[in-house]
């Protein structure tokens, strides 16, 4: 039985294989930073949950919508602290940047 499970993979290992493999890569980039963007960004902003929307992704900019000047401009202080927690939960560096659309 030992034998056995030491030919297994993790699921994180073989998604990002496959991905490259058939360079779907940037999609499931996407995909991963549109998901966690609510949960890097109300970190630091308390009313990113509700007033923003990650709502694409393109060659390490992510585009975020939100409903508030006011959150919009307290994204854009504390945009660096957000894309290293994003980053993070993404497990390396593919966010480069945010572009803020009011």
């Amino acid at each position: 039985m030992h034998t056995r499970e030491k030919n297994f993979s993790k699921i994180d290992k073989i998604i990002r294989q496959t991905a490259e493999h058939y360079n779907l890569e940037a999609a499931l980039n996407k995909h991963r930073a549109i998901k966690h963007w609510r949960q890097a960004a109300s970190s630091f902003v308390e009313e990113a949950g509700k007033l923003t929307q990650a709502v694409d992704f393109k060659k390490g900019v992510l585009t975020v919508a939100c409903l508030s000047r006011e959150v919009a401009n307290k994204v854009k202080l504390l945009a660096s602290r957000i894309i290293y927690a994003l980053n993070q939960l993404l497990g390396r560096q593919v966010v480069f940047a945010v572009s803020i659309e009011v």
